[in-house]
């Protein structure tokens, strides 16, 4: 079964060309295994940086439609006070938001 022997202080080791191989490949897995949990921590990195970047933009979102309901709200007044230009002006706005 073995091909090689290398005489020791009072025994005899065999180097077994599968042990050899099986020892190379499981290095090998090993060094996949730290690679992948390197990229899966990149990745829960990015990921919780888009996360966060989401909720910001949310926060952003519902301060527009607040000052967009507050607009509104002061177009209804300014229609009894005759300032229709300005009405027709914040609707021309209002309807080039990104």
């Amino acid at each position: 079964m073995s091909d090689y022997t290398i005489p020791t202080s009072n025994t005899v080791t065999t180097i077994d060309p599968q042990a050899t191989k099986i020892r190379e490949l499981q290095s090998d897995v090993t060094q996949l295994e730290n690679r992948l949990r390197a990229l899966w921590d990149k990745l829960e990195g990015e990921r919780k940086h888009y996360m966060e970047r989401i909720v910001e933009l949310e926060k952003e979102n519902e301060r527009i439609n607040r000052l967009e309901r507050a607009g509104d709200m002061l177009c209804a007044a300014a229609a009894f006070l005759g300032w229709h230009g300005e009405i027709e002006q914040w609707n021309k706005v209002k309807g080039q938001k990104p």
